[in-house]
């Protein structure tokens, strides 16, 4: 038996670097974990018995906590940043609106000798970037701005010690918001179209917002098998979230912008004249408020070193072929309904993983560290500045102190996603509409990921 589950232990650890050996550079879409604990392990956990923490990710381990009553609240930080930069000039364009606050609480109730209940607050999934109105891609998007929250009652029943389940049952409220910038023909009677006898003016930009929030149910199941006392196989699952979102739609702040008719380039004093009154006489369409984020399977091998030494694999499938967004909000008005280009819907599954080290310092001290992998949400040549969806890595790190009567944990980790070149995102409007130029453009992003809790049994 030891030597098969150090096989399996190795074989695991090597799929985790065969993984990401190749792309080791995501800022992702998912968040690893919303607590310190889960933080600092980079998301690896679903085999990791006696941790309220891990019970987040994998509601069979509320069966293996020793004591009657055990909660933890934390809160911190989620930083994103964005950068788009076109290789034609270097010129380079940087995101705002980068931090988000994030809490997080866990709970449970031991029943009886099999059964424990369990409550967690998390944020699944967070993006959120506003770029600058020069952005050459601000057609194809602005702004993004998607946040999560999930409540859950867990419950996790041992069917020996060896072998327990369990179940997970919540809502989770979406927010969702997106801003992209459109252009109009501006004609001469803008209560009419544009014709013949109703020449055009030029081109008027606007930007278009729509928002929405929704509660959509979630769940996740999972299984612990302890192979020995060394060695621990598990495994999760958490189902795809789905919520028809109530969107609603309307001009952004910023004020329109008039251009040359034929070029689309420089300024059109004559359609300036016309277009409040063209501005006036339209109205913003939301487009489809559906929205899929995507489940994952995982499945974890966790060893006990030593008495001081434990570590954890955790290979995962991303579900990313089920993910959708919003169709672009539309410009109506007395002419043509004017949209954005499609969003392009081509998110794509694949396969990440994550490695957890944690190492026990005296009786007060623990240190933690953790390495994970994503892959790709899109192919290389749609990723962008506002959506993202390329691979990445993370690194991340963080301690406990048992103080208090309890223990104080800090988790901190950083994401960086794998640099990309497109040829899709440099793009020019005229009269004639929306097209690409086929400038490079390079996508980059960054973010910070910080917590601060505290846990205490009863």
């Amino acid at each position: 038996m030891a030597r098969m589950t150090s096989r399996i232990g190795l074989g695991t650890l090597g799929l985790l670097t065969g993984l990401g050996a190749p792309h080791l550079a995501a800022q992702t879409w998912g968040l690893p974990a919303s607590d310190p604990v889960g933080i600092a392990r980079s998301g690896a956990g679903v085999a990791y018995g006696q941790s309220l923490e891990a019970a987040a990710l994998n509601p069979a381990l509320l069966a293996t906590l020793r004591d009657n009553t055990t909660v933890f609240l934390a809160a911190g930080m989620e930083l994103q940043s964005s950068q788009e930069t076109l290789q034609a000039n270097q010129a380079a364009r940087f995101s705002t609106d980068r931090n988000r606050f994030l809490p997080s609480f866990g709970a449970a109730w031991r029943l009886n000798p099999s059964l424990v209940l369990g409550l967690k607050l998390d944020d699944p999934f967070m993006r959120h970037a506003r770029m600058p109105l020069e952005l050459t891609s601000r057609f194809q998007g602005q702004a993004i701005d998607l946040k999560t929250q999930r409540l859950e009652v867990q419950a996790g029943w041992a069917w020996s010690p060896k072998f327990s389940v369990g179940v997970s049952l919540g809502v989770t409220r979406v927010n969702y918001a997106w801003e992209n910038s459109v252009r109009v023909l501006v004609p001469a009677d803008p209560a009419a179209k544009v014709s013949p006898t109703n020449p055009s003016q030029g081109l008027m930009e606007l930007g278009l917002r729509q928002e929405g929030n929704k509660l959509a149910p979630s769940y996740s199941v999972g299984f612990r098998w302890a192979l020995s006392p060394r060695w621990t196989v598990g495994g999760a699952y958490v189902g795809s979230i789905t919520a028809k979102v109530p969107l609603t739609a309307s001009y952004t702040a910023t004020e329109p912008s008039y251009y040359d008719n034929a070029t689309g380039y420089g300024t059109s004093q004559p359609a300036s004249q016309y277009g409040p009154a063209l501005k006036a006489l339209s109205r913003v369409q939301a487009g489809d408020g559906s929205l899929t984020l995507p489940g994952k399977a995982t499945l974890g091998v966790r060893q006990r070193f030593n008495q001081l030494f434990t570590w954890e694999v955790d290979v995962r499938y991303v579900l990313g072929s089920a993910m959708a967004l919003p169709g672009n909000p539309t410009l109506l008005g007395p002419g043509d309904p004017v949209a954005g280009p499609p969003q392009d819907g081509d998110f794509r599954s694949g396969f990440g993983g994550s490695f957890m080290g944690e190492l026990t310092l005296g009786p007060k001290w623990t240190a933690r560290m953790g390495v994970a992998l994503d892959s790709a949400l899109r192919t290389d040549a749609t990723v962008d500045p506002v959506r993202g969806g390329a691979k990445g890595a993370a690194f991340s790190g963080g301690f406990g102190y048992r103080v208090w009567g309890g223990e104080l944990n800090v988790g901190y980790q950083y994401r960086q996603s794998q640099d990309r070149d497109s040829v899709n995102l440099d793009g020019s409007w005229s009269a004639s509409g929306y097209r690409t130029t086929g400038s490079t453009t390079r996508v980059e992003g960054m973010g910070h990921l910080w917590s601060v809790g505290f846990k205490k049994a009863f």
